[in-house]
């Protein structure tokens, strides 16, 4: 849990919140952050732990009853979102991943989260799987890091805010293919790409025309423009 209010008023100001905007926030906890956003704009907050729900309700009152605040309580990874222009929140880190894909097939203006720095560093790099496929979809920055002591319990990690904007560094013709080819390719990370490239005709009957330039490179090497260039060259074998 974030304690450090200083911090969580950064991530407000990030957002850049205007009063019409709808901001969901996943992992509401007891609201230190939801009040903060509360101020500026309409918060709908997803909040999985009963307990918390029961505080939210209480500290919120007025602010469900007029409208300005939206409680659910649920699953983040099994509810469809709410309509929602921005996203802010202080998620739970063993959620990270699926939670940041789940986000990328919506619409939104921006996105400013908490992440654990190492995973906020791999989402934003491009030699991981994540950090890949993120860049079909937007373009990612960290704006600060935020050490351990700031939360509550003391975590064995530092964490970093994360800023999230849906411009895609890439055009993909098929993100389908595109993530799936990825997916592929990291699972064989050790290996060199004509290696994965004839693996993967193998196993999916998906032919690729890989260029000489990256036969003999890496997974982690070749970023997400390489893949780009290799998978737009696929064709059905």
């Amino acid at each position: 849990m974030l304690v450090n209010r200083k911090i969580a008023e950064r991530m407000a100001k990030y957002a850049d919140l205007k009063e019409n905007d709808i901001v969901l926030e996943v992992g509401c906890g007891t609201g230190n952050l939801t009040a903060i956003l509360l101020r500026s704009s309409r918060v709908i907050g997803i909040e999985k732990d009963l307990k918390m729900i029961e505080k939210l309700k209480e500290r919120f009152k007025n602010e469900i009853s007029n409208g300005r605040f939206r409680l659910i309580h649920a699953d983040a990874l099994d509810i469809d979102f709410p309509i929602f222009n921005k996203f802010v929140s202080n998620i739970p880190y063993e959620i990270s991943s699926p939670l940041i894909f789940k986000l990328f097939r919506y619409k939104f203006d921006l996105a400013v989260i908490m992440l654990q720095k190492e995973f906020a560093e791999r989402l934003c790099k491009e030699d991981s799987r994540l950090g890949v496929i993120s860049k079909a979809y937007c373009t990612c920055r960290i704006l600060e890091v935020v050490g351990r002591e700031n939360f509550r319990p003391v975590p064995k990690v530092d964490s970093a805010i994360v800023l999230i904007e849906p411009k895609p560094k890439i055009t993909v013709k098929n993100r389908d293919l595109f993530e799936k080819f990825v997916t592929f390719a990291f699972s064989m990370k050790r290996k060199r790409m004509q290696t994965i490239v004839r693996e993967f005709k193998k196993v999916c009957g998906i032919e690729l025309n890989l260029d000489a330039t990256l036969a003999f490179r890496r997974p982690e090497e070749i970023g997400a423009s390489g893949f780009m260039r290799v998978v737009d060259d696929i064709r059905t074998g």
